[in-house]
């Protein structure tokens, strides 16, 4: 044993996913999206900006908007294409990174597996958390 082995020095890592196959470079391949984890503590500020107030009856309950969570995920992950990037925004006419990645860029079912892919890349195992879901 060794406290070395806690000394970590990349919390961070980037990785190359391929989002869409529509979506290709001059020479015709497929373009690369580039996908940067983040950290627990970057993670945590994500989640306390999802928490909103809904009322329940005659109470006030806290509820966790996950649709939130997912959408500043993939903005604070997603380093290329830059979804704040002017130029790409004008081109869509639409300000909202959100909105063109999920508008403009990517159908359903890419955006979907981006999601699974991000997730996976911060640690995420979506084998468990279906299991957590049917119990």
């Amino acid at each position: 044993m060794s406290l070395e082995s806690f000394m970590l020095k990349d919390e961070k890592k980037v990785e190359e996913y391929v989002a869409s196959k529509r979506i290709k470079d001059k020479n015709g391949n497929p373009e690369k999206w580039k996908i940067q984890t983040i950290t627990a503590d970057e993670n945590d500020a994500l989640r306390k900006e999802c928490y909103k107030q809904v009322q329940v009856g005659k109470r006030m309950k806290q509820e966790f908007d996950t649709v939130k969570y997912l959408e500043l995920l993939a903005e604070k992950c997603i380093l290329y294409p830059d979804l704040h990037n002017v130029e790409l925004q004008n081109f869509y006419n639409e300000m909202n990174p959100i909105k063109v990645l999920k508008k403009h860029l990517l159908n359903p079912g890419e955006y979907d597996d981006l999601m699974e892919f991000i997730q996976s890349a911060n640690g995420y195992s979506l084998e468990d958390a279906v299991e957590e879901a049917k119990n």
